[in-house]
């Protein structure tokens, strides 16, 4: 398991990343009270979102957990793909969160079972 930090304000970035793996889990601190209830970041693979964090607080400095998709949390990114949206991992902040602090735990054991 490889960890990501990385310092977001209210622009969508592009991480890029360090290996083969997935988004197995992130976690986020908002630094101001600017945020409000429903105020996201989301984590992608392109348009295809992997986990989803949402504020339940309005309270700065309260550690707040994504939730990971259903459907796509296993998505692979590789910096090696020849896509470059499963290059990086692009964090999208929606509503005006302020500055956050995110945490991606990133696992590097991601494989795919060729039938």
């Amino acid at each position: 398991m490889k960890r990501i930090i990385v310092a977001l304000a209210d622009v969508a970035i592009y991480v890029p990343v360090p290996c083969r793996g997935t988004v197995a889990k992130m976690v986020a601190v908002f630094q101001t009270n600017t945020v409000q209830p429903n105020d996201t970041i989301v984590a992608s693979r392109g348009a295809t979102a992997v986990n989803t964090l949402t504020a339940v607080s309005s309270d700065g400095l309260v550690l707040e957990t994504g939730v990971p998709d259903a459907t796509n949390k296993g998505l692979v990114f590789d910096p090696a793909s020849s896509t470059a949206t499963s290059q990086v991992i692009l964090l999208t902040p929606t509503g005006s969160p302020g500055a956050s602090l995110v945490l991606i735990d990133f696992d590097d054991s991601a494989y795919i079972e060729q039938p």
